[in-house]
C-alpha cells in the first residue's frame, strides 16, 4: 500500500514540474518574442510582456492590466466598424478555429491612434482550456510603405492619363499637321485644275471683243455668237466651281463613318489628281471589281490615296521614268476588300521600306518632305478604320496594299 502511495506521490511531483515547466515556457516564451504579447485567461487580459508595454507607451504593467481592453480603442475602427463587434468577432473564430488574424487600431497612453496587426492563439493544451495568447505586431511602416505604394501607383495613373491625352494631342496635332502639308500640293493641284478652263474663258472673251469690233450691222448672228460663247464661259465656270468644291470637302473633318463602296473615295481622289497627273505624263489605269460595301470615313481616306498618288509621282521624277503607270485594283475577301495601288516607278529601297510608315521618316528631305504622309496613312487605316496597309516592292515598282473590313450589320452609316 505504502508503495501505491509513493508512486502516486511520485505522480503528482512529475506533473506539478511538468505544468510549472510548461508556464515557465510560455512565460519566456511571450516574454522574449519580438512583438508584443498580452495573455487573456477567462475573458480578462492577465499578463503581458514588456514589448506590448512599449508598444502602448505604458511603463507600470498594472496599471496596463487595470485597464478594460476597450479603453485601449477607439469605439470605430477606420473602415466604421464598431471595436467590440470585430473583436467579438474575432475572440469567436478563435475559439472555433484556434487562431485568428485581423488588422487593428489601437489607442496609445497619449491616445494617439496606431496600427498594428493581433494575433489570436489559442494553445492546444487541457492546462490553459479558456486561456489565450495575442500577438501584437506593430504594423505602420508597412501601411506607410503601402500607403506610399499606393500613391505612387495613384501618381503613376496620372502620370500615365496625361501621356495618353499629350500622345492623343501630339497625334491630333500631326494629323493638323499632315493636312497642311498638303496645302502646298493642294494649291498646285488646283492650278493644273483651273489652268485649261481659265485659258479657255480667256480665249472666249478675246474671241468675243474681236467679234464685237467686226461684226458690222449683222446683230442677229453677233448675238447667236455671244450667247454660244457665254454658254462656254458658264461651263468653264462651273468646272471651277467644282474644283473647288472638292478640295473644300477635303478638308472638312469627318465624324461620322458612313458606308459606302471603297470605289467612290478612289474616283473622287482620281479627279483631284487628275490634270496633275496628265501634266506629269502619268497613266492610270483602273480595276475595280469591289462591289462589297464598308464604314469608312471618306475623306480620310481620300488623305490616304492623294499620299500614295504622290508618293509615286516622287518615285517617277527621282528614278527618271520614262512611261510613268499606275494601276488601282479593288477586290472583294470573305472578310475584308483590298485595295491595291501599283506603280513602275522602280520600287523604294529594301532597307527602308519598313520604316517608310514610321513618323518624321522621310527620303525627300531634299524637296522639303515632312515624314507624316504615310506615317498618316497608317494611322487612318490601322486606328481609325482597324485595318491594315504595307508596302511591296514588285517587278518595276512597288505597290501599296490596303485591307479594310467588310460591314457587319445593316445600315446606313455607323458612328464614330
Amino acid at each position: 500500500m505504502e508503495y501505491i502511495e509513493y508512486i502516486i506521490i511520485a505522480i503528482l511531483f512529475l506533473l506539478l514540474v511538468f505544468i510549472m515547466l510548461k508556464a515557465n515556457f510560455y512565460k519566456n516564451f511571450y516574454e522574449n518574442y519580438n512583438d508584443g504579447v498580452s495573455i487573456i485567461d477567462n475573458g480578462e487580459v492577465v499578463d503581458c510582456n514588456t514589448k506590448l508595454l512599449e508598444l502602448f507607451k505604458y511603463e507600470n504593467k498594472k496599471q496596463f492590466l487595470s485597464l478594460h481592453p476597450f479603453e485601449l480603442s477607439p469605439p470605430l475602427q477606420p473602415d466604421g466598424s464598431f471595436s467590440v463587434d470585430i473583436a467579438g468577432e474575432m475572440m469567436q473564430k478563435a475559439k472555433k478555429d484556434g487562431t485568428s488574424s485581423f488588422d487593428w487600431v489601437f489607442l496609445t497612453s497619449d491616445k494617439k491612434e496606431q496600427w498594428v496587426e493581433i494575433s489570436i492563439i489559442k494553445p492546444n493544451s487541457l492546462l490553459y482550456k479558456d486561456r489565450y495568447f495575442m500577438i501584437w505586431k506593430d504594423i505602420s511602416k508597412r501601411l506607410e510603405a503601402e500607403n506610399k505604394l499606393k500613391e505612387f501607383n495613384q501618381n503613376l495613373e496620372t502620370m500615365i492619363s496625361k501621356e495618353i491625352e499629350k500622345n492623343k494631342e501630339q497625334e491630333r496635332m500631326l494629323f493638323v499637321q499632315s493636312k497642311q502639308a498638303k496645302v502646298g500640293e493642294m494649291i498646285s493641284m488646283i492650278a493644273h485644275q483651273w489652268r485649261q478652263p481659265l485659258a479657255a474663258i480667256s480665249s472666249t472673251v478675246i474671241n468675243l471683243k474681236m467679234k464685237i469690233l467686226l461684226s458690222g450691222d449683222d446683230k442677229t448672228k453677233l448675238i447667236e455668237y455671244i450667247d454660244t460663247e457665254l454658254d462656254d464661259i458658264e461651263s468653264y465656270t462651273q468646272t471651277l466651281t467644282q474644283t473647288i468644291d472638292d478640295f473644300r470637302d477635303f478638308y472638312k473633318i469627318d465624324k461620322i463613318a458612313h458606308v459606302n463602296s471603297i470605289n467612290v473615295p478612289i474616283e473622287k481622289t482620281f479627279s483631284i489628281v487628275k490634270n496633275s497627273l496628265e501634266s506629269h505624263d502619268i497613266q492610270v489605269s483602273f480595276e475595280l471589281n469591289s462591289k462589297e460595301k464598308i464604314a469608312m470615313y471618306e475623306n480620310e481616306l481620300i488623305q490616304v490615296f492623294l499620299d500614295i498618288f504622290q508618293n509615286a509621282q516622287d518615285n517617277f521624277d527621282i528614278n527618271d521614268i520614262e512611261n510613268k503607270q499606275i494601276k488601282i485594283s479593288t477586290k472583294d475577301f470573305d472578310d475584308f476588300i483590298q485595295i491595291s495601288f501599283s506603280d513602275n516607278g522602280g520600287g523604294i529601297k529594301d532597307d527602308i521600306i519598313e520604316k517608310i510608315f514610321e513618323p518624321y521618316f522621310s527620303t525627300k528631305q531634299e524637296k522639303n518632305g515632312t515624314g507624316l504622309g504615310l506615317y498618316m496613312c497608317s494611322k487612318i487605316i490601322k486606328e481609325h478604320h482597324k485595318g491594315n496597309i504595307k508596302a511591296i516592292n514588285e517587278d518595276l515598282g512597288v505597290c501599296f496594299q490596303i485591307e479594310l473590313k467588310k460591314v457587319v450589320k445593316d445600315g446606313n452609316s455607323s458612328r464614330a
